[in-house]
């Protein structure tokens, strides 16, 4: 780990640690303290021209939260769109955590964004989230230029279990013609194969790198129920059999991540499936080490990261 991430994670646990357990219900108060944790760190908000609108997306049985962000105020032509799922497990996070990370990508990437607030676990397992993620994407292609979108230059977004989702969207049949690239960020892509299986998990999952083992395992439970499948593609969306289908990919990971080594190995399967895939592996980085604003390291990261969406998306064209 560098200093900057090693510094970060001993303010975390130390911000964690200060939140003393109250009587009630545990997961309402770990979306709290992630809330915090993640608004805290999440660094300044330069970016003050983004304009943003919070929308619901309309479904069957009800309507799904979502925040555009306009890359300008005053917007006229049609932009990319990119549709993105937050992270935190299936079950921590929402629109306001992913605020400020979001506002800097869009203005910087010249796109158009749409972050989407699908159904939490544990409450809502697999594949209710999932059905949500599905449901934003058809009615965002369809209606894209009720936000300024070009819906031949949609893509998917997502990171950690968002990622998860983008990847599982993005290899669906049914979305072939929908999405024109998808970009992952440090993605949660295989539950089903023991933590050994994986080096990055044994190195970098006892604590000291943010995320852990035990998290994981939290995590997946929560979002299967503890009884589903764990190697069905849809949730493990590094085992499909087939990816030659899939669009043009980018992936960006930490070193130190325990999920570093599966974001590797989804990368290494693209590219020889014929997928244009290009990967990212920044070194002493943690998990969702995009979202701590508060590193100076990191604005070059989002810098990067929106540049790729430009050159992706042909932002200038």
């Amino acid at each position: 780990m560098d200093a900057a991430s090693a510094k970060l994670v001993e303010e975390i646990n130390a911000l964690l640690y200060a939140s003393p357990l109250q009587e009630g219900d545990p997961m309402a108060q770990a979306r709290k303290l992630a809330s915090e944790m993640f608004t805290v760190f999440a660094g300044p908000d330069h970016f003050k021209g983004v304009r943003t609108q919070d929308i619901t997306i309309p479904n069957s049985q009800r309507g799904i939260p979502a925040r555009v962000y306009f890359h300008s105020e005053c917007q006229a032509d049609a932009s990319p769109l990119i549709v993105f799922f937050h992270g935190g497990g299936w079950a921590l996070g929402g629109l306001n955590e992913y605020d400020v990370f979001l506002k800097s990508i869009s203005k910087q990437s010249g796109t158009n964004i749409i972050s989407v607030d699908y159904r939490l676990a544990p409450e809502h397992p697999f594949p209710e989230g999932l059905e949500d993620a599905q449901t934003a994407l058809e009615y965002l292609s369809s209606h894209a230029a009720n936000f300024y979108g070009d819906p031949d230059r949609l893509a998917v977004m997502g990171d950690s279990a968002g990622g998860n989702l983008a990847a599982v969207l993005a290899q669906s049949p049914e979305n072939k013609d929908r999405i024109a690239a998808q970009f992952l960020l440090y993605p949660m892509l295989d539950v089903f194969k023991p933590h050994s299986a994986y080096p990055s998990r044994q190195t970098y999952g006892d604590g000291a790198h943010f995320l852990t083992r035990t998290a994981i395992d939290k995590s997946v439970d929560d979002y299967t129920a503890g009884k589903l499948n764990l190697d069905n593609p849809r949730i493990s969306p590094l085992l499909a059999t087939s990816l030659s289908d899939i669009p043009p990919t980018y992936i960006i990971v930490g070193n130190c991540d325990p999920l570093k080594d599966e974001a590797l190995a989804y990368a290494t399967r693209l590219r020889q499936s014929g997928v244009d895939v290009s990967v990212e592996c920044i070194p002493g980085a943690i998990h969702a080490f995009l979202s701590f604003g508060c590193m100076e390291d990191v604005q070059t990261y989002r810098t990067k990261l929106a540049q790729t969406i430009q050159r992706r998306l042909n932002v200038n064209n």
